[in-house]
């Protein structure tokens, strides 16, 4: 047979779990804010930080509009997929 002791509520044991508990939970509050402000601050800021660096680098010449829409219309011909009404069917 075992004996069950019954668990004793001092108040030296009381303000151990108490701190334990407090210690714990701060230690989580601390991660979950650290991980909030990785995502929505540190992460936006670098963000903005390779935007600036980006638009250093854009290009700073013009496109010609005409010649642009010129090759993409002569593109748009070439893949354009052809008729089918003159071929001989092989099945007749």
């Amino acid at each position: 047979m075992m004996i069950k002791n019954k668990i004793k509520l001092t108040p030296k044991k009381l303000s151990g779990l108490t701190a334990g508990v407090i210690v714990v939970m701060t230690i989580i509050v601390s991660a979950l804010i650290s991980s909030f402000l990785y995502k929505n601050f540190y992460q936006t800021i670098t963000g903005s930080r390779e935007i600036i660096i980006l638009r250093e680098k854009v290009a700073i010449d013009t496109v010609n509009l005409e010649k642009f829409n010129l090759v993409i219309d002569k593109l748009i011909k070439k893949t354009k997929a052809k008729e089918l009404n003159n071929i001989i069917s092989p099945f007749r």
